[in-house]
C-alpha cells in the first residue's frame, strides 16, 4: 500500500486489512516531525499497528533531521524506513524536499551519504520511494548514478517527472533502466529490490505494467481506493469480483465510527470520509448526482444518509 498523506493512516490500514487485506506491506503517510509525538506518534506506534507489516516513511532533506527521527522509530521496534524523494507538492518541493531534491545531485548524494553512513549506528535499513525528476527526462540519469552508490533496500519507483504530478503516461522506459543498471552492478542487485509504483487501477492497467516489467514488486495506492479489492484480485488472477456490497458498507462504517474515536469534530469526520468517497466513486461509477449529494454533507447524520441511499442504489 502506497502511502497516501492524511488517507492511509492506522485507522485506514486496520480496517482495510480486517475487510480486505491482501497487502504484504504498508508503508505511512510521511513523518516530518524532529520528535515524534500527537498524531504522528500514533500512526507509527506499534499498538496501533498490530499484526501488520508497516514501514514509516520520512520526508526530509537534512541528514540529522532524518536520523533522530530513524532513531526514535528504531526505539518502536522498526527495522526499516522509507526515504520520500517523490512527493510532488508544492510547498514541499520549494523546501528542497520530496521530489525538490532530485534537482541537485550533488546535495541529494551528500545527504544519502549521511544518512546510509548513519543507519549503521541506529540499526535501520533505509528504503527510497522516488520520481524520476523534476523537469526533464534527462535527469533521471545523473539521480540514478547516485542511488546505485548506496545499500538501497528497496527502491520504489513512480516513473514521472514532478511536473508531471499524477497526469499523463508514465514513462516505463525509465523504470527499466534503473533495473538495467542495477543487473550490470552484481552486487548491488543481490542487494536492491525494485517496486513498481503508478496508475495501477484495475486488471488492465495491471496486466500492461505486468508486460513491461515481468516480475516485480508493485505498489498501489490510488487503485487501491478506486477499487479495494484489486490487492486480492491480483493475487488470484482476477477470478475475484470486484465488490461485494456488505463488506464494502462494514468496511466504510468501522472508518466511520473510528473517525469518530479519532476526532472531537464531526465535522472533521466527514470532511475525512467526503475524501475517501472521490475516489470510491470512481470504482463504484457513481454518477455526478450521488456524488455531489454525498459531498454536499456536513453533519454526520446527514452523511450516513446519503452514505445508506447510495448503497442501496449499488
Amino acid at each position: 500500500m502506497a502511502p497516501l498523506e492524511g488517507i492511509t493512516t492506522y485507522i485506514f490500514r486496520n480496517a482495510y486489512d480486517r475487510y480486505y487485506g491482501g497487502v504484504d506491506r504498508y508503508f505511512t503517510p510521511f513523518l516530518t516531525a524532529s520528535h515524534l509525538k500527537g498524531r504522528e506518534l500514533r500512526d507509527v506506534h506499534p499498538d496501533n499497528n498490530k499484526g501488520l507489516d508497516v514501514v514509516p516513511q520520512i520526508l526530509a532533506n537534512d541528514s540529522e533531521q532524518f536520523l533522530e527521527i530513524a532513531r526514535q522509530l528504531a526505539q518502536l521496534g522498526y527495522k526499516e524506513v522509507n526515504l520520500n524523494l517523490g512527493c510532488p507538492s508544492g510547498t514541499v518541493v520549494s523546501k528542497k524536499r520530496g521530489a525538490g531534491l532530485l534537482s541537485e545531485p550533488k546535495e541529494l548524494d551528500s545527504f544519502l551519504q549521511g544518512i546510509y553512513e548513519g543507519s549503521d549506528r541506529i540499526g535501520v535499513q533505509i528504503s527510497i520511494k522516488t520520481r524520476i525528476g523534476m523537469e526533464f527526462l534527462s535527469e533521471w540519469e545523473d539521480i540514478l548514478s547516485v542511488y546505485i552508490k548506496y545499500p538501497i533496500k528497496e527502491l520504489i519507483i513512480h516513473p514521472r517527472l514532478r511536473n508531471e504530478f499524477y497526469k499523463g503516461e508514465v514513462h516505463m522506459d525509465a523504470y527499466k533502466q534503473a533495473m538495467g543498471l542495477w543487473e550490470e552492478k552484481t552486487e548491488a542487485s543481490s542487494l536492491t529490490a525494485f517496486t513498481y509504483n503508478g496508475d495501477i487501477v484495475d486488471e488492465e492497467s495491471y496486466t500492461a505494467v505486468l508486460s513491461e516489467i515481468g516480475d516485480s514488486n508493485i505498489m498501489i495506492g490510488r487503485g487501491l481506493l478506486i477499487k479495494p479489492n484489486l490487492p486480492n484480485q491480483i493475487r488470484n488472477g482476477f477470478s475475484e469480483t470486484d465488490f461485494d456490497k456488505k463488506r464494502f458498507r462494514d468496511f466504510i462504517g468501522e472508518l466511520s465510527e473510528n473517525y469518530i474515536d479519532e476526532m472531537s469534530n464531526e465535522k472533521q469526520v466527514v470532511m475525512k470520509m467526503k475524501e475517501l468517497w472521490v475516489y470510491f466513486a470512481k470504482g463504484l461509477g457513481l454518477s455526478d448526482r450521488q456524488l455531489k449529494e454525498l459531498l454536499k454533507t456536513n453533519r454526520l447524520i446527514d452523511y450516513k444518509n446519503v452514505v445508506q441511499m447510495i448503497i442501496s442504489e449499488l
